[in-house]
């Protein structure tokens, strides 16, 4: 949102007359950098803005002053998923990926307008700002199981959320932090972590059992600035949230977690979990996966986690044990990767010798799992799933 394009095309159709599309974005977790639109093409790409080297995430809005169908070329490669895109005809309340022969290639689809003036939003994958938390969390705002606070003023003067679920009337014997957007383009994860509350809060004999033991606290946006103002995020110069955990942190959020959680969690055994996306698409990016600890002894936890999340799933989400354990020292996943800063997990991990007993990252796809389709439904349904499994671990880590 901190950059704003308002462009207009012109097109003399067949019939004389003049069509042009208006391309903005005026609103919050808006994105795109308009080179040109030649003919009927709008040709874009994302803002980049702070960050270092390429990555993918971009939302617009864009207006037909008659019906007519538009084609949308992404000026540089891997910026659309496997699915193409997502749109919105309703302001961005609700979003579908775009139908398969509107996907022409890699980077290019295509959208017909079909009212004089019509407006439509388009996505990387669908969107998830503080609007959506807000209207997600308001029927739990009496709930008394439900305390929510302000963890931090952002950098940019923001609130940030602090949710603790737990039954109040009791204490607790173990504690969970779960985490959200510190990558804040990472929009898949809030629909996870809307599963994870949702389920939670669902009054079943197993929830219902898991509260009354564990105090879970819950921050679903690290970086709400970056999420209200569209961008990237992942490698955000000078550092990003997930790399600010070593040293003197940068970020407040981080900040107050450090300072916090090591006090809140009272010597109990407690666990970390922090909710990311993988990259836009392709082999080893298409499916659920856990990121490794070099920590020997989270690294055992991680694995039986893993094992039960599997045994356990009931959603349309496929998990494959084979895939799901991205190890330390493969992959991605080596010690090069933190040489700028440690991410929460490792963070965490370093409390391992006193009262952790598991910190992980968990990746979500954007938009495919192996062929199955990702939606919002599926991700919160995905949630479910991954909280009844953690209950099912504390309950063997804490008898």
């Amino acid at each position: 949102m901190k950059t704003i394009k308002v462009i207009f095309a012109a097109l003399l159709t067949s019939y004389g007359s003049l069509a042009q599309i208006a391309i903005d974005t005026k609103f919050a977790g808006g994105n795109v950098i308009v080179e040109q639109i030649l003919g009927d093409t709008v040709y874009f790409k994302p803002d980049l803005r702070d960050t270092e080297g390429e990555w993918f995430y971009w939302y617009f809005r864009a207006v037909s002053n008659e019906p007519k169908t538009w084609f949308f070329k992404a000026i540089k490669p891997n910026v659309l998923t496997n699915m193409g895109a997502v749109y919105a005809t309703d302001g961005g309340l609700t979003w579908q990926w775009i139908p398969r022969e509107q996907h022409l290639n890699d980077d290019l689809f295509s959208f017909t307008f079909t009212e004089p003036d019509q407006a439509a939003r388009f996505a990387l994958a669908p969107p998830y700002i503080q609007a959506n938390f807000e209207r997600f969390i308001e029927p739990y705002q009496k709930d008394e199981r439900v305390e929510i606070s302000t963890l931090c003023q952002s950098n940019q003067g923001r609130d940030v959320e602090k949710l603790l679920i737990s039954d109040f009337e009791r204490e607790p014997t173990s504690k969970m932090v779960i985490l959200a957007r510190a990558h804040s383009c990472e929009m898949m994860s809030n629909y996870v972590l809307e599963g994870i509350m949702s389920a939670l809060l669902n009054g079943s004999t197993k929830m219902e059992k898991l509260l009354s033991q564990s105090e879970l606290m819950i921050i679903p946006f690290l970086d709400k600035d970056g999420v209200e103002n569209g961008d990237q995020g992942k490698n955000r110069l000078p550092r990003d949230h997930n790399r600010d955990y070593r040293g003197e942190s940068i970020y407040a959020t981080t900040k107050t977690l450090r300072e916090i959680v090591p006090d809140w969690t009272e010597g109990l055994p407690w666990v970390g979990i922090d909710l990311h996306n993988p990259w836009v698409k392709g082999e080893g990016h298409e499916w659920v996966y856990i990121v490794g600890n070099a920590n020997p002894k989270v690294e055992k936890a991680q694995k039986r986690f893993a094992e039960i999340l599997v045994a356990e799933s009931r959603s349309d989400i496929p998990l494959r044990m084979q895939d799901l354990f991205l190890a330390y020292g493969s992959s991605w996943n080596t010690g090069n990767n933190y040489e700028k800063g440690w991410p929460f997990s490792k963070w965490a991990a370093s409390f391992a010798d006193e009262n952790m007993l598991m910190s992980t990252t968990l990746e979500f796809p954007y938009a495919l799992v192996y062929d199955e389709v990702v939606t919002p439904e599926k991700a919160r349904a995905f949630g479910k799933d991954f909280i009844y499994a953690l209950a099912l671990f504390m309950e063997e880590q804490t008898p």
